[in-house]
């Protein structure tokens, strides 16, 4: 097992898509939604990618695990309450730098990451149900504080649909949640 200290979705998945890095600032959103797909971009685009995602687990009421990567908790505020709906459904784990305090009782795994860890780079959503499996990991190329506007922020990662794919990602965050029964 990997230790969660040195852990890299980007790193371990990042090959296992192929093709082109393509840059996706003015791509039309027929292009975010692609099955596969490697890319540079910055926040408004994964936050398209993660938010049709999250939308199956919703509307599908998909049963599984979620896995989320926000590089800190407190970059998960503004979104809890999707999450919280799909504890409805789903089990839910959050990775991230214990930055904010988190309500242990609703319904969410959070996993808080190791000083210095390498996830604390990296922005990520796995989905991982029997009837639908997505995941999409982003490198953060250049950290906090580097722009007035964190939007602007510059990422480097996939996309994939592929079941392959998928469970390389769970195969290494999995071991890192706690132990739950499937809802």
């Amino acid at each position: 097992m990997m230790t969660l200290q040195k852990l890299s979705l980007f790193q371990e998945c990042f090959g296992a898509v192929e093709g082109e890095t393509e840059r996706l600032e003015n791509a039309p959103l027929s292009r975010l939604n692609a099955q596969s797909l490697k890319y540079e971009t910055s926040v408004p685009q994964l936050e398209y990618m993660c938010l049709m995602m999250e939308n199956m687990v919703l509307t599908k009421k998909l049963k599984g695990n979620v896995y989320a990567g926000f590089q800190k908790f407190s970059r998960a505020k503004n979104v809890l309450d999707r999450f919280q709906a799909m504890t409805e459904f789903s089990q839910v784990h959050i990775f991230g730098e214990n930055d904010a305090d988190m309500d242990p009782a609703d319904g969410i795994d959070y996993i808080a990451l190791p000083p210095k860890a390498e996830l604390m780079r990296e922005w990520f959503l796995v989905i991982d149900s029997p009837m639908f499996k997505s995941m999409m990991v982003a490198f953060d190329m250049e950290g906090f504080g580097q722009h007035e506007v964190e939007e602007s922020r510059k990422f480097k990662g996939i996309k994939s649909s592929s079941p392959a794919v998928v469970k390389q990602a769970v195969s290494l965050l999995a071991p890192h949640v706690k132990e739950t029964t499937t809802v």
